[in-house]
């Protein structure tokens, strides 16, 4: 057979290699499983196929990042060992060579993986009551230990009672779970709805059941993406290289709703929340690890004192030495720029994203 098919050969440890198919389909199946034992094949958009073993080897991330670019974000199936990346089948059943693009999309997923954007993180996190009955912030943190994924969470019940503590201790470890398992941190907020909601019999009141804002944040070690998602108004913010803090959310409340309006917001409207776990938007943000050289989680406790004050959280992110330092100083320092004389929850969770 003189005709043949330029196609990939992608291994766990990601090397990326080559491979030349006879034409025809019968051909080209014998030598995808000479690589691949027992291939099943995936369709890798329109234009791609992925050719898996079913054996228990490790993750090939390669495929996995790959998967994630061509298809523009969704969830691959489960790609262990090495795998055989195809053009799609025509019409009569014979696989056409791989595209530049999805090709391009492979090798680049490869480079990632080599270590060119490989990060570590150190985590720390600072919490204070305050002047409050109960503490009812809460945050988890969860790694799989299978992909290397990591989440963050932060959680701010809504009132001062022992059903709101209770809560967002329940929730807070699940939500961080999920993120963990799925890398999407909106679809854990929305599954934690459901949860919530049917654990409540679907018979919430805002005014007298428990519930939370939230923020989560999603990172891998292999990918050049922070994934965050959140209702209500607790709050995300990435430190810059010149030391300056980004906010990266947007409040779900009264006072934001104001000044998408071009309003000016009254000093308690900032207090009525449109979002919470219940109800309401859940918010989504992707942003770019290489412009967040440190991301901080925190409750409305932790920065709204600091604003009525005129203090910057950048200025405090820029002073700590490490991520146990950044969380501490913004507790400390909100709970002491308090003018209430009953200060707010305060809790901070600080990733420090080194870059390798």
């Amino acid at each position: 057979m003189i005709a043949t098919t330029p196609a990939l050969l992608v291994t766990p440890g990601g090397e990326v290699e080559e491979l030349m198919l006879d034409s025809r389909r019968a051909d080209q199946l014998r030598g995808i499983s000479v690589h691949v034992e027992h291939p099943v094949a995936h369709a890798l958009g329109r234009r791609a196929v992925v050719h898996v073993g079913q054996g228990k080897e490790s993750v090939n991330e390669v495929s996995r990042q790959a998967w994630v670019s061509i298809t523009g974000g969704s969830r691959s199936p489960v790609l262990r060992g090495p795998v055989v990346i195809t053009g799609a089948a025509d019409r009569v059943g014979d696989l056409t060579p791989l595209s530049e693009l999805s090709a391009d999309a492979v090798r680049r997923a490869a480079g990632l993986l080599s270590g060119a954007m490989e990060a570590s993180f150190n985590v720390s996190a600072a919490q204070r009551r305050g002047g409050r009955s109960y503490q009812c912030d809460a945050y988890a943190i969860k790694r799989d230990k299978a992909t290397g994924r990591w989440a963050f969470a932060v959680l701010d019940g809504v009132g001062d009672t022992l059903e709101a503590h209770d809560f967002v201790r329940r929730f807070a470890p699940r939500i961080a779970r999920a993120a963990a398992d799925h890398g999407d941190p909106a679809r854990a907020l929305a599954g934690a709805r459901v949860q919530a909601r049917n654990e409540s019999r679907w018979d919430f009141d805002l005014t007298t059941g428990p519930s939370t804002v939230a923020v989560v944040a999603v990172a891998d070690h292999w990918s050049p993406l922070m994934r965050i998602a959140w209702c209500g108004d607790a709050r995300a913010y990435r430190q810059t290289a010149i030391g300056t803090a980004a906010l990266i959310t947007q409040d779900h409340n009264y006072a934001q709703e104001l000044r998408s309006r071009g309003r000016f917001p009254g000093p308690y409207d900032r207090n009525f929340i449109t979002s919470c776990l219940m109800v309401g938007a859940i918010g989504a943000v992707v942003v770019e690890r290489k412009y967040a050289h440190r991301l901080l989680l925190c409750t409305d406790g932790g920065y709204a004192p600091l604003e009525e004050r005129g203090q910057g959280i950048g200025g405090i992110l820029g002073l700590a030495g490490d991520a146990k330092d950044a969380a501490t100083l913004v507790v400390d320092d909100a709970i002491a720029a308090s003018a209430d004389d009953c200060p707010d929850n305060a809790t901070a969770l600080v990733v420090d994203i080194a870059q390798t």
